[in-house]
C-alpha cells in the first residue's frame, strides 16, 4: 500500500463529522484484509500508535528537529511558516510545496517505508544518534508529497488530529472484518495494542488471547460512588494507580497509562523478586516522605517517576499497596470472585502491613455491613492519610477495561459556596441555555479559579442562570466570556486537586445558586486547601 494512500484517508477522516469516521477507516481497512502482514502497520499509521506503550520506545523528535529536517528539503521560510501555522504538519505541507531539492529516488512512498523508518528512528541513540534521526526524517521529507508530509511530521510528533481514537479503530475493524466488536473490545483489553488485535482479528484467532506476563491487560475502571452495603471496603491513598508482573526473577511495573517505570522504583523491584511465587497484581505506587511523616502527595510522586536524573538521591521511598490479584503462576484469575482473589493475594503476600513500609503489602480490608460503618471506617482512613475508600463487590470478578456495577470510589462529600467567573455557553438549540461555569473562591481581595462545574441544574434554573449571566458578561472571545462575579452557586464536591499551583475540584454538583451576591458571599480558599490532593 502507498502511504498517499493513507495520508488522503487520515485527511478524509479529520474533515468528516464523527458518524463517517468508522466508514472511511473500514473502508481502507477493508482494502487490505488479504494482505494481514500490513493491517498492524497501516492501523498503527491511522493511530499514529507505531508500537505498544510499554515497550518504552520514545521517538525523540520535537517540532525544532522537523523544522531542521525541512530546512534541509524546502526552500521556504520556516520561520514564517511557523508563525503563520501552529501545527506542525501544516507547516510541513506548506514546506513541501516548494521543495529546494529532491530524491532521486522517483517512485511512490510506500507504507511499510514510512512505517519502518519512523519505527527506526525512536530505536536510534547514543552519539551522533540526532545526525541519523534528522538523516532519516530528512529523507522521507524528500520522497513526501505535501499532503504525505503532513502525516509524517504529525506522526513523528504523535499528534495526529485527525480524530480516529480507539474506539473509532475498534468499530472499523469490526465493520472491516465482520467480527463481533465485543470480541475485539474483550481482546482489546487483554492485548492493548490495536495493530496487533487486526492482525489476529484477520486470522481469527481473537479467542486466543490471555493474559501474558510482561504485557500490561487494561485496568478495570471504577466511578467515584455511594456505598452499596455490604461490601469490602479498603482505604485510597494519594498515588498512581500501577500494575505489576512478577515473573520469576523479573519485575515489570506498568501504570494505567501501561508505560514501563519499573527503572525507576530503586529498590521496589529487587523486593518484589523474592517473593516466591509469579503474579499479576492491580495495585497503587505510593511514597512516604524520608524525613517529614506521611504520604506523599499524587503531584509529588508524578515528579518522582518522571525526573530525569535516575541517580539523584530522592527523599521520596516508594512502596505499593495491592488492592487485587489478576493473575497467579500464569494463571487468569479475573473470573473468580473478589473474595477468592483476595484469599490468594494474602496468601503470597501475607497480611497488611504497618506504614511506612518497604516493598509491597495488600491493602487493609474490612467486610462493612452498613453505612453507618462505612462513614466511621472513612473518617478513621482520612486521619491516617486516605483520600478515600475503594469498595469491592465480594462476589463480583475483575472485567479489564470495563466499568464495575456494585463497586465505587467512596469520598466524603465537601460544600463549597463559588462565584462564577467565566462562562462557556452550549451550542445547539438543545443546549442553548446550558453552560459549564467556572467558579472561583476568595484569598484576600483576590478570586482564585478552582474549577468548572456544569451538572446538578434543572432545565428551569439553567434558563435563569443563563439569562442572568449574559447580562453580567465583561469580555467574550470562541471560547466563552468572563462575567462579573456576581453569581454564586452552591457546589457539593468530592475533593479537590493542587497542582503546580492549580486547583481543581472533583466532580462538582451544583446544588442551587444566589443572584446580587458579592466577593465577601465565596467561601475563603483557604478551607479548599484543607481538602486539597496535593
Amino acid at each position: 500500500m502507498r502511504y498517499s494512500r493513507i495520508a488522503e484517508v487520515l485527511q478524509e477522516i479529520s474533515l468528516a463529522p464523527r458518524s463517517l469516521k468508522v466508514d472511511l477507516a473500514a473502508g481502507l481497512l477493508a482494502e487490505i484484509t488479504s494482505a494481514s502482514k500490513m493491517l498492524c502497520p497501516v492501523v498503527r499509521l491511522l493511530l499514529g500508535e507505531l508500537w505498544p506503550p510499554w515497550e518504552g520506545r520514545e521517538m525523540g523528535i520535537g517540532p525544532e528537529a522537523i523544522v531542521k529536517a525541512l530546512a534541509e528539503v524546502s526552500d521556504q521560510d520556516l520561520p514564517f511558516l511557523r508563525e503563520r501555522y501552529s501545527d506542525m504538519g501544516m507547516v510541513a505541507e506548506a514546506a513541501l510545496g516548494h521543495k529546494g531539492q529532491h530524491s532521486l529516488f522517483s517512485g511512490p512512498l510506500e507504507a511499510i517505508s514510512v512505517y519502518e523508518r519512523l519505527r527506526h528512528i525512536s530505536a536510534l541513540n547514543g552519539k551522533e544518534s540526532e545526525q541519523r534521526k534528522n538523516a532519516l526524517l530528512r529523507g522521507l521529507f524528500l520522497e513526501a508529497t505535501p499532503l504525505e508530509g503532513k502525516y509524517i511530521a504529525r506522526t513523528a510528533l504523535r499528534n495526529m488530529q485527525a480524530g480516529i481514537g480507539h474506539k473509532t479503530m475498534i468499530a472499523a475493524l469490526s465493520s472491516s472484518m465482520h467480527c463481533d466488536i465485543k470480541k475485539i473490545q474483550r481482546a482489546y483489553s487483554f492485548l492493548p495494542d490495536l495493530g496487533s488485535i487486526a492482525t489476529l482479528a484477520c486470522g481469527q484467532e481473537l479467542g486466543r488471547i490471555v493474559i501474558q506476563p510482561r504485557v500490561p491487560i487494561r485496568f478495570m475502571a471504577i466511578r467515584t460512588g455511594k456505598p452499596v452495603i455490604p461490601g469490602a471496603f479498603l482505604p485510597k491513598y494519594p498515588g498512581l494507580r500501577v500494575q505489576i508482573h512478577k515473573i520469576k526473577n523479573e519485575v515489570m511495573i506498568f501504570t494505567s497509562q501501561l508505560r514501563n517505570i519499573t527503572v525507576v522504583l530503586n529498590d521496589v523491584p529487587r523486593l518484589l523478586g523474592k517473593i516466591e511465587s509469579d503474579f499479576v497484581a492491580d495495585a497503587d505506587l505510593i511514597g512516604f516522605h524520608d524525613k517529614k511523616k506521611g504520604i506523599c502527595s499524587q503531584a509529588e510522586m508524578l515528579r518522582y517517576i518522571n525526573r530525569r536524573r535516575l541517580s539523584r538521591k530522592s527523599n521520596i521511598h516508594p512502596a505499593l499497596l495491592a488492592y487485587d490479584l489478576i493473575a497467579l503462576q500464569g494463571e487468569d484469575i479475573c473470573s473468580m470472585p473478589y473474595q477468592d482473589r483476595r484469599k490468594r493475594l494474602l496468601s503470597i503476600l501475607g497480611e497488611p502491613k504497618a506504614m511506612p513500609f518497604q516493598g509491597i503489602s495488600p491493602a487493609y480490608e474490612d467486610v462493612l455491613m452498613d453505612k453507618g460503618a462505612v462513614d466511621e471506617f472513612l473518617s478513621k482512613a482520612e486521619i491516617g492519610g486516605a483520600r478515600a475508600l475503594l469498595e469491592r463487590d465480594l462476589l463480583a470478578p475483575y472485567r479489564p477495561g470495563e466499568f464495575t456495577d456494585r463497586e465505587f470510589i467512596i469520598r466524603t462529600e465537601h460544600h463549597l459556596a463559588a462565584l462564577v467567573v467565566r462562562t462557556r455557553w452550549g451550542h445547539g438549540k438543545k443546549e442553548k441555555n446550558s453552560a459549564r461555569y467556572q467558579v472561583a473562591l476568595r484569598s484576600g481581595e483576590v478570586l482564585v479559579p478552582v474549577g468548572w462545574a456544569w451538572r446538578g441544574l434543572s432545565e428551569k434554573d439553567q434558563m435563569t442562570l443563563s439569562h442572568d449571566l449574559k447580562s453580567l458578561v465583561i469580555d467574550e472571545d470562541e471560547s466563552g466570556a468572563d462575567v462579573n462575579a456576581e453569581v454564586i452557586l452552591n457546589l457539593k464536591i468530592r475533593g479537590a486537586h493542587k497542582i503546580g499551583g492549580k486547583y481543581s475540584i472533583l466532580e462538582p454538583v451544583i446544588e442551587g445558586f444566589r443572584l446580587n451576591a458579592s466577593l465577601e458571599d465565596a467561601d475563603e480558599l483557604q478551607g479548599l486547601e484543607k481538602i486539597c490532593r496535593e
